[in-house]
């Protein structure tokens, strides 16, 4: 089935994000397709995770991992297979995706200054989505752009105030 062949590269960008998969698990949402989608994400792990299936039917959502204490949940719709969900954040990274995801303390112009840094490399940004846990608190910026970050531009932006942890989609 070519639609969930993405799900795959969102499982490997996961594993970059969590190198540690250990005590992480995965529960399979989509009532269809349930062993392939299993499979398509553990291969994309590159682990052997406990597996659960629910016996409920989730509109677009097929699959929820848990692992280090965060939260991923894929979806499905008309067009491609994308991360819905990053924790407390909507997002929609499909695979192939170029862009960031920029963990920080929630202050006052971090959007500014992440895209101020974008355009500084001549990076346009084709989706954002900012999310946190309560004011100046952990918060969550995902930003899909239309070029390839570079490591330089991954730098830059590790050196703003308060940002605890910088990865690229790519």
């Amino acid at each position: 089935m070519t639609e969930l062949a993405g799900l795959c590269e969102l499982a490997r960008l996961i594993s970059r994000i969590e190198p540690q998969l250990a005590g992480a698990s995965l529960s399979i949402l989509a009532h269809e397709n349930k062993e392939e989608l299993a499979n398509l994400l553990l291969d994309g792990l590159g682990v052997r995770i406990p597996v659960q299936h629910s016996s409920g039917e989730y509109a677009n959502h097929l699959a929820v991992l848990r692992a280090g204490g965060n939260k991923y949940t894929f979806a499905l719709d008309w067009r491609e297979v994308y991360i819905s969900e990053i924790n407390y954040c909507a997002c929609r990274i499909p695979s192939g995706a170029h862009g960031l995801l920029v963990d920080h303390v929630d202050y006052p112009g971090v959007i500014y200054d992440v895209s101020r840094k974008l355009a500084e490399h001549e990076i346009n940004i084709s989706k954002l989505n900012v999310a946190r846990e309560q004011k100046g608190k952990n918060a969550l910026l995902v930003s899909v752009t239309d070029e390839e970050i570079t490591p330089p531009v991954v730098a830059a932006i590790e050196a703003l105030p308060q940002i605890t942890k910088v990865v690229s989609l790519q």
